[in-house]
Order: C-alpha cells, then sequence, then structure tokens
C-alpha cells in the first residue's frame, strides 16, 4: 500500500482537491462529526489553498487510498483484438477449437454505449469512458493472455488511457475469464497512457459468444475496469485470492445480478468505500465519528444515489492504524435490484498486508454466503470497537453508532 512519504503526501493533497476542498476544509472543525455540507458547484476559483488541508483527521487506511491517483475524468479505453491461430497450446484456451470473429470495431459498436452508461452511473458523472477501435494483432501458436496484452498495448495509440485486448478463442474452464491491471497508472505523474502504465484488461471471447443475444455480458468487464483503476476484490479474508463469494459488490461475484434476472448483463455496485477510493464519492458525503465521540446519530442514503445534496451515503468508522469498517445503505434498485430486500452492509477494510497487495475487504453484517442478508430496523451489530444500530430503514437508514471497548 502507499506509504506517507513527501511524495505521497503531495498526491494525496492534490487527490483531496479533487473531493470538493470545502468539505476537506471541514474535516478540521472541532464537531462530533466529520461530515459537512458543501455547494456541489463550488468554483475551482474560490477552492480552500491546500495548505488548509494539510493535517486532515481521516483513518489512516482512508489517507492511504486517497493518496493514489482516482479514476480518470475522461478514460479512452482503446479496443484490440487477438487473433489466437488454430493449434494454440496456451493453457488459457485449453486446446478449444471455436473462434469468434471479432472485430475492434464490432466490439466497440456492440458494447462502447452500454460501458459508457454503466460507468457514467456507477461514477455519478465523474467518469467517462469512451471507448475507441484499435485493431486486431495476430497471436502465436504459443501465445497466452499476458501476450494478448502485451501485444495490444504495445501497438496502441498514445491517447488511450485503459487498452481492453478480447481474444477469439475462449477461455477454457477453470481459467480466469479475464484479468485487469492497474501497471503504474495509480502513481504516474506525466504520461499515463496505457502504453506506458501498462494499464490494461485482457479477457477470452466466452462473454461475446452469440448464445448471449444481441448484447454480449458486461459485468465481467466492468470487474476487469475495476482492477484497472485499482479495486480489491472483497469477501474473504485472503489478500488477493481469486475468490467471488459475494453478491453485493461488482469487485466479487459480478454475475450476481444475472442468478435473479438472466437477462442482465450488467454487474452490480461496488462498494461505497471503493467509490471513495477512486474518486466516484465525494468526502462531503463520508462520515467518520470523531476520536472520543459517544453515541451519535447518522442518516445514510443509498450508495446508489449519486447526488451531491443527498446526504452522507457511506460511514467510516476508524480501527486502527491499518483497519477501519465501512457502514453503507443498499436498496433493491437499479444496479442492486438482485439484492432481496434493502438494508444495511458492513465491511472491515484492512490494508495490512501492505506492498503490492491489494487490501482486505471482508462483510462483518452476515457470515453466510453471498452476504446479501443486510442489517435491517432493529438489529444490531457490536464489531471492532463499535456498536452499530438500526433504528429505521426506509428511504435513509436511521443508525446510532456507538464506540465500545474493543
Amino acid at each position: 500500500m502507499i506509504g506517507t512519504s513527501a511524495a505521497h503526501l503531495e498526491r494525496f493533497l492534490k487527490r483531496l482537491s479533487r473531493f470538493l476542498p470545502v468539505a476537506a476544509a471541514c474535516l478540521l472543525v472541532a464537531c462530533s462529526l466529520v461530515a459537512c455540507a458543501t455547494d456541489a458547484a463550488t468554483d475551482a476559483a474560490t477552492a480552500v489553498p491546500s495548505e488548509r488541508v494539510a493535517a486532515p483527521e481521516l483513518p489512516p487506511p482512508l489517507a492511504r487510498m486517497l493518496s493514489d491517483r482516482p479514476a480518470p475524468p475522461i478514460d479512452a479505453m482503446e479496443v484490440w483484438v487477438c487473433d489466437v491461430p488454430a493449434g494454440a497450446t496456451a493453457a488459457v484456451y485449453g486446446g478449444l477449437t471455436l473462434r469468434e470473429p471479432l472485430t475492434a470495431d464490432g466490439i466497440v459498436a456492440a458494447i462502447g454505449e452500454r460501458l459508457h452508461t454503466y460507468v457514467g452511473t456507477v461514477s455519478g458523472g465523474r467518469t467517462d469512458l469512451r471507448l475507441v477501435a484499435g485493431g486486431t494483432v495476430t497471436m502465436g501458436v504459443d501465445d497466452d493472455d499476458d501476450a494478448c496484452a502485451e501485444a495490444s498495448l504495445a501497438r496502441s495509440s498514445g491517447e488511450a488511457d485503459v487498452v481492453l485486448a478480447v481474444a477469439t478463442a475462449q477461455h477454457d474452464l477453470g481459467q480466469p475469464g479475464g484479468r485487469g491491471r492497474p501497471g503504474s497508472s495509480l502513481t504516474c505523474t506525466e504520461s499515463c497512457s496505457a502504453a506506458a502504465t501498462g494499464r490494461a484488461i485482457v479477457i477470452g471471447a466466452n462473454d461475446f459468444h452469440d448464445s448471449w443475444g444481441e448484447v454480449p455480458l458486461l459485468d465481467l468487464i466492468e470487474h476487469e475496469y475495476g482492477h484497472t483503476l485499482g479495486l480489491p476484490h472483497s469477501g474473504t479474508e485472503q489478500p488477493g485470492d481469486d475468490e467471488y463469494i459475494s453478491a453485493i459488490d461488482l469487485m466479487s461475484n459480478s454475475a450476481a445480478p444475472r442468478d435473479v434476472h438472466p437477462d442482465r448483463r450488467d454487474g452490480p455496485l461496488p462498494l461505497a468505500i471503493d467509490l471513495v477510493d477512486v474518486g466516484w464519492l465525494a468526502l462531503d458525503q463520508v462520515v467518520v465519528p470523531r476520536a472520543g465521540a459517544e453515541t451519535i446519530d447518522v442518516e445514510l442514503t443509498p450508495t446508489s444515489d449519486p447526488r451531491e445534496s443527498s446526504g452522507p451515503r457511506l460511514l467510516v468508522l476508524p480501527v486502527d492504524e491499518h483497519r477501519m469498517v465501512s457502514v453503507e445503505f443498499r436498496v433493491p434498485v437499479g444496479l442492486d435490484d438482485h439484492l432481496p430486500e434493502a438494508g444495511v452492509a458492513v465491511h472491515r477494510i484492512d490494508d495490512r498486508a501492505g506492498g503490492g497487495v491489494l487490501r482486505v475487504q471482508v462483510p462483518l453484517h452476515t457470515d453466510v454466503v453471498p452476504f446479501t442478508d443486510l442489517l435491517g430496523a432493529g438489529d444490531v451489530l457490536e464489531r471492532d470497537g463499535w456498536r452499530i444500530e438500526v433504528r429505521a430503514v426506509g428511504a435513509t437508514a436511521h443508525l446510532a453508532i456507538t464506540p465500545t471497548d474493543g
């Protein structure tokens, strides 16, 4: 994870300025909650100077998240097709002989607008994902999916922020359906093109098979896109594992909505903490109790509500140097319409692994997979030094939060 060097602090301050600096300044006000109302249309010319927010009182794991580069406001995804020859020997293709007649132009036409809409919805309009056609690269008989990604990156234009490489061969059963990597894009300061950072998605042709109909599956690409922004999996205690057991996070079981609605093509929402990580949720919609606070009342609006004026969407409870607890309100509408009912989701966020290992995000509201049994009115959860009482669930979730002895 990110350290605390001067360079990291500089990136953090630049990053913080994107989260409505007036709200960041409010973090320093002596009040019981780190939450402030602000005008979403604040002009950059009237923003609070960065030196006024040089020591914000944020939980250390949250501060480290914000030291990374956020999602680009305009994200150009260049599409490349990897033409896998007959007789390919790479294990990822498993000797499968079917080849899909894919073209970069055809992929952009089939999924470009849908992906643009999904990212626009999830980001609240903060990221404009634009797909453009690259071309086709011819693969060697021994080339695998990594070679597909590298060949596509090598041929990508300097205007591409991220590359989507799609093989004409399907990935074999038991092999990863795709991979997403941020490369050096989270810390780049000058040239941040895909060719320079290595930021890329590579997938097989499975989701483009005719059996899916006119619109291909999109949830895997959306999941891997999250990885290119630095987002981790969730649901298990093991950092960096490849288990996808949570139905309430795009970065876990992205296909969960299709189990309920077979015609769904998009994944669910990411966790609210991930929205903060990539700059899609402003700090003025994050509540952090002050150290030593007594019982506080918090009213959360749904994670799915992107409006700046809709009130807090995330509660973050500090635990220690590397851990915190995230609390959010999920409702069965829109991208979350597969959920059985509205309720409160609680996760422990843990970055103790450090280094290049992604953080662990474990559900606490239930230990029953797929974690869709959310906290409802009258439920109480005591974990990691906090008591979370759900007093009411309706258009908002009304919570009472109390620190405990352990």
